[in-house]
């Protein structure tokens, strides 16, 4: 299959906790999913949630095991996931375990992530970590409710950037509109879901504490937000976030006319602002696409924000 760039198609999935109307307005989404608080820009779980890329007429999974050398890559799936996200409400408190839990909880594999903030409100803010110093303390203050004294909260700087390993407690509050990179995984444990009744059941979702106990980070490391230097870079403003054979790259393209960024493996290039071209293919606010590896140079034309995500095999340093 001769290499092309092509666009992703995002996968949408009802949440509870919704959105409001920015990611439809101002990211051109449009989906009987109303209201919509999550796109999946790239994702490819067989049977699950899975890209179509429309050019092709194939699926993201389909195209990872029909194409390999698009992506030269070390893993028998896809290995990263990009979404964005904008919440009407705070997302559930959860954590998302280590490969090894997850192979005994579902055969899959835990998903390690992280988030960078495209806008917050003056008072926005995440649940992240917590503050219990052992496993019998943080079980007495979640069976006793002590939500206060037990969850940690951070303001939302927007343009932070924050690494979420796993084990780490975290929640997407309300009104702030991130950026994620992830494992090409889908395990959750939730904590806790302030007793919410999810309309399509009639009852409150399900929630794992037992698993969360035995998961959760302890002591939590009290991660902070980072706000991270950028360089100028052949006509662009290149903010490196991180880069981490067998995990993912996540760098971040700012585009005011023209500049050439050259990156040797497969990528994911999603606008998070603007519109331009990619080596003359068009691309505006929203939309993703997929590089194939070894493409070459990246000429980058336009007013454009765009966040590159791909990945480096194991042995890559």
């Amino acid at each position: 299959m001769k290499k092309e760039i092509v666009h992703i198609s995002p996968y949408y999935e009802p949440r509870m906790w919704g959105g409001g109307t920015r990611l439809e307005t101002e990211f051109h989404y449009h989906t009987d999913v109303k209201p919509l608080g999550e796109v999946y820009n790239v994702v490819a779980l067989p049977g699950h949630a899975d890209c179509e890329i429309q050019q092709l007429k194939m699926t993201l999974s389909e195209l990872y095991t029909a194409a390999p050398d698009w992506f030269d890559c070390d893993t028998k799936e896809l290995p990263i996931r990009v979404n964005i996200l904008d919440p009407m409400d705070d997302l559930s408190i959860q954590l998302h375990p280590d490969d090894a839990f997850a192979r005994t909880w579902n055969g899959g594999r835990g998903k390690p992530e992280a988030w960078v903030i495209l806008d917050a409100p003056e008072d926005g803010q995440i649940q992240f970590g917590h503050y219990a110093k052992n496993r019998d303390e943080f079980v007495r203050m979640t069976e006793n409710r002590e939500w206060e004294k037990l969850l940690r909260y951070l303001h939302t700087p927007v343009g932070g950037f924050i690494d979420i390993p796993a084990g780490t407690l975290h929640a997407i509050g309300k009104g702030v509109l991130t950026y994620n990179i992830s494992r090409n995984a889908d395990l959750t444990l939730r904590l806790y879901d302030y007793d919410r009744i999810d309309p399509n059941t009639g009852t409150t979702r399900p929630i794992q504490p037992e698993a969360v106990y035995d998961n959760v980070n302890l002591p939590d490391r009290l991660i902070e937000f980072e706000m991270l230097p950028s360089s100028l870079e052949q006509g662009l403003k290149a903010t490196r976030y991180w880069d981490e054979p067998g995990l993912y790259t996540l760098i971040r393209l700012e585009c005011e006319d023209r500049g050439t960024f050259i990156h040797d493996r497969f990528c994911f290039l999603t606008a998070a602002k603007g519109e331009g071209t990619v080596n003359g293919i068009p691309v505006r606010q929203g939309e993703t696409i997929l590089v194939p590896a070894g493409m070459g140079a990246l000429q980058i034309c336009g007013n454009l924000d765009l966040f590159l995500a791909s990945y480096r095999n194991r042995e890559q340093n």
